[in-house]
């Protein structure tokens, strides 16, 4: 089933839709959450919140492209249980007291630190949107999904030695308009 039709129907609140992504994407799914995390039980759990999230979200939104809004919901969660678990491990060796500066403490990211942050993704974002939606779509492909040289050969359509040589481009042309927008690489 198309993603258009698979949006329409959550849209709708028809639980065929749900049941149309869970088919088509939890593959993708726990392949991003693979890559995040150690414990399977972690990773189940995060593409299981992931389905729930499209369930809850879907109205109001109504996202353009749902393979990349699906991969984006469960790289988030994992990502989220990736620091909560850290988190948890580094508070078994603190007392209480350090509990409650831990809760006050989100990540320890200063507002200056988000600020360059939010402004290094506009960057990238600026940047994709420039780029030629073939060199896009690799890029995507393999600093998004993390998805390997032959993975992305195969499903682009072209050859891995293609892949090999515009990855490196497209890192320095990165590097070269976060340097000219000020941010240090």
């Amino acid at each position: 089933m198309k993603d258009e039709r698979i949006v329409e129907l959550i849209y709708n609140n028809d639980e065929k839709g749900l049941h149309e992504a869970e088919a088509k994407y939890r593959g993708l799914c726990r392949s991003v959450a693979d890559s995040i995390l150690d414990s399977d039980e972690d990773r189940e759990e995060c593409v299981n919140d992931a389905f729930l999230a499209v369930w809850r979200n879907i109205p109001p939104e109504k996202p353009k492209n749902f393979r990349a809004y699906i991969a984006r919901l469960v790289k988030n969660i994992a990502l989220k249980r990736s620091r909560d678990n850290m988190a948890y491990k580094r508070r078994a060796n603190y007392n209480a007291a350090g509990d409650e500066l831990l809760e006050i403490i989100e990540d320890g990211r200063t507002i200056a630190e988000e600020y360059e942050s939010k402004r290094i993704g506009e960057i990238i974002n600026a940047f994709l949107a420039g780029l030629p939606k073939r060199d896009r779509d690799i890029f995507v492909l393999r600093f998004w999904y993390g998805d390997t040289v032959p993975a992305i050969s195969k499903s682009m359509g072209v050859s891995e030695s293609l892949i090999r040589s515009l990855i490196p481009r497209l890192k320095k042309k990165l590097a070269e308009e976060l340097a000219k927008e000020g941010i240090m690489v």
